[in-house]
């Protein structure tokens, strides 16, 4: 168990604390919701992970007229928060400066009934008195539409309707209902305190009975999870709790991994609010396969793949995000006018594609502006189910193998016609061009991840110069290299692996020719180019380079000196941008987890264990619950930014930690 406990200063004028997104995650794959400190849902979508977030505190400056779920304790002095043990269950302790004590356990139910996994609709809370006579009181108080509505209430004897334009959500408690109309404060007894918020369904049998028997098998379904896991010798506390809110994340509707859970959060001070991510998206995840074999999460990795395939088989090209049941369509990027923002800090905006159409003339440049990096990651992963007969009997089938050769050939044919538009322009570049839709991902590119317009001098708009992306290509030798390998291994078939092990080597030549620059003794970010980013950390995971490689080695040695320049906020207090000689007395700088985590374990790989452990330890303990982290982290305060919890950067922590462990050969 970690603990925290801490008291709380700097009050708002309404008498709440600053808003964090250092929050512990309750969610069961159906929802997700964040908690801060003190036991307050500051967010929570409850329909759907991309619906309306009936809590939404979170981004309307912390509000404490609406939008939250909390507890209220009179005399409030301190409060401590920790998960139970190996499960999702979160236990958070108030207490008072006279030692009054009370405890909340907040849930969301998860467990096997009737063969099948049961995951309602539901928010379950017991508060408890633990010491003394705490005196709260419960304040419900959700809102529709984006904050646009309270709507209005209809209650019953044990519990209370919220109802919305659309929809209708069930307060169902053991309490007398008008505590929590009103809000009245009331001394809390030995008898536990229930409240079930979710679904506009009633209760047959004792409530406390279903409470109680909920949480005891919820317990104990993530205890028997837990116990499925590989762990190793170390950062076994940090592992579980990863995996466990990695598993909250994936999506039970169609099996893809949610980039997020929440939306608008900025990236660092002074940073414009990020897009919606609570979408599944097929960047870094398709990456983390061997990850999650690793550990021992399986039957994540199976339901991944099956959404992997099922965007295969879909009339409409494959594309980088999906909503969070699967689908591609979705809603027109709107603006959420009710809503303050984190801090106050910029608009809030909801919906919308995350990627924005990049147009190209010409098929082939249209491939490799759209669809080049998802048809490799496309091949990177489901390459998995071919090798392991557990999953090849469902998921492998000819139909499949000539879908992933139908991808393969369009990626080859797109890199073979950049290449040629690259070399007819001279191999130079004037100015850094916009990057393959996805592709901005991979190397920190603010374009990818914020709302607001930036310079088009910097993020032009049309596709010229030819400039050509390395790691963009090496997906185009991995889909490729791919094919070959399951040509050998699968079909047997000769002839096929010794086309496609041509193509790989050829497109494999071409990159080491044009994407190697002497002079900074690395890979580029641009053929041509003289910038490292953070994309080069993940060469030698795709299999383009040995970690052994000098090359390699010189290319993380590289990007440590151009890291400064992926920072996504290195400003003044006054906002203005800085110089490179300034950035160490910059007010703050702040880079994606994510990035330090591929940084880290790029320094594993070169053989800088102690460098790589001391990165991950400093960000482990940067969280209240270690294991959980958001989207940026300021290098300077330490502080955490961006959307929570992340799951490209929960993906990277499993494999750094699992590799920087000790064996239990060596215990």
């Amino acid at each position: 168990r970690h603990r925290t406990s801490r008291r709380l200063g700097q009050w708002a004028a309404n008498g709440r604390a600053m808003s964090t997104v250092d929050l512990a995650v309750v969610g069961n794959g159906m929802f997700g919701a964040l908690v801060d400190e003190t036991g307050r849902f500051v967010w929570c979508c409850m329909d759907t992970f991309g619906g309306d977030p009936v809590f939404n505190c979170l981004v309307n400056n912390n509000s404490d007229k609406t939008g939250f779920y909390d507890v209220v304790l009179e005399d409030f002095h301190q409060s401590e928060q920790l998960y139970e043990g190996a499960s999702t269950v979160l236990i958070t302790k108030l207490g008072t400066s006279k030692d009054d004590v009370v405890e909340i356990r907040d849930f969301a139910p998860r467990f096997i009934h009737y063969d099948r996994i049961f995951r309602p609709f539901q928010l379950i809370r017991l508060v408890r008195r633990l010491k003394g006579d705490p005196r709260i009181s419960i304040r419900i108080r959700p809102t529709f539409q984006y904050n646009s509505t309270d709507g209005y209430q209809t209650r019953g004897s044990q519990h209370v309707r919220f109802c919305g334009p659309k929809l209708t959500w069930r307060v169902t408690t053991n309490m007398p209902i008008r505590r929590v109309i009103e809000e009245t404060p009331f001394l809390v007894g030995d008898e536990p305190v229930i409240i079930v918020f979710g679904s506009d369904e009633s209760f047959t049998n004792s409530l406390s009975q279903v409470a109680l028997e909920f949480e005891t098998k919820t317990v104990n379904y993530w205890k028997q999870w837990c116990n499925n896991l590989t762990l190793p010798v170390e950062f076994q506390q940090v592992l579980m709790r990863a995996a466990m809110t990695l598993a909250m994340n994936q999506s039970e509707d169609c099996g893809g991994f949610l980039a997020a859970l929440s939306l608008g959060l900025p990236l660092g001070p002074f940073s414009p609010s990020t897009r919606d991510l609570r979408v599944c998206r097929l960047l870094d995840e398709c990456l983390a396969l061997p990850v999650l074999r690793d550990l021992g999460l399986l039957e994540l990795c199976k339901k991944f793949l099956s959404f992997a395939k099922e965007i295969c088989y879909r009339e409409e090209a494959p594309q980088h995000a999906y909503n969070s049941w699967g689908a591609a369509q979705d809603t027109k990027r709107e603006w959420a006018p009710y809503l303050a923002g984190y801090r106050g800090m910029g608009e809030v905006h909801h919906g919308g594609a995350l990627l924005e159409d990049v147009r190209a003339e010409g098929t082939t440049d249209m491939v490799w502006q759209q669809n080049a990096v998802i048809y490799g990651l496309l091949a990177i992963s489901l390459v998995h189910a071919f090798f392991d007969i557990r999953l090849s009997q469902e998921l492998c089938t000819p139909k499949l193998c000539e879908k992933l050769e139908q991808y393969a050939h369009l990626a080859c044919e797109a890199f073979a016609s950049r290449s040629q538009l690259y070399k007819a322009f001279g191999g130079t570049t004037d100015r850094l061009p916009r990057l393959p839709s996805g592709a901005g991902f991979f190397d920190d590119d603010l374009h990818f991840f914020v709302c607001e317009d930036l310079d088009p001098e910097i993020h032009p708009k049309d596709p010229s110069p030819p400039a050509v992306h390395t790691l963009t290509s090496v997906l185009c030798w991995a889909a490729a290299d791919r094919l070959h390998r399951v040509a050998a291994h699968f079909f047997r078939d000769p002839i096929r692996a010794e086309h496609w092990q041509k193509k790989a080597l050829e497109i494999h030549e071409e990159i080491c020719q044009q994407a190697w620059n002497p002079a900074r003794g690395a890979f580029t970010t641009f053929w041509g180019g003289d910038r490292v980013g953070p994309s080069m950390l993940r060469l030698a995971e795709l299999g383009f380079l040995s970690p052994e490689d000098s090359r390699f080695r010189g290319t993380v040695r590289a990007f440590e000196v151009d890291a400064a320049l992926c920072a996504t906020c290195v400003k003044n207090p006054e906002g203005e941008t800085l110089d490179e000689d300034s950035i160490m007395s910059a007010y703050a700088t702040c880079f994606t987890t994510n990035t330090l985590l591929w940084y880290s374990e790029a320094l594993r790989s070169i053989g800088a264990v102690m460098e790589s452990r001391r990165l991950v330890e400093a960000l482990v303990r940067s969280s209240k619950h270690p294991g959980v982290l958001a989207q940026a982290i300021d290098l300077r305060s330490g502080e955490q930014w961006g959307n929570t919890p992340c799951t490209s950067a929960l993906l990277s922590l499993l494999r750094v930690s699992l590799r920087l462990s000790r064996t239990w050969r060596e215990v």
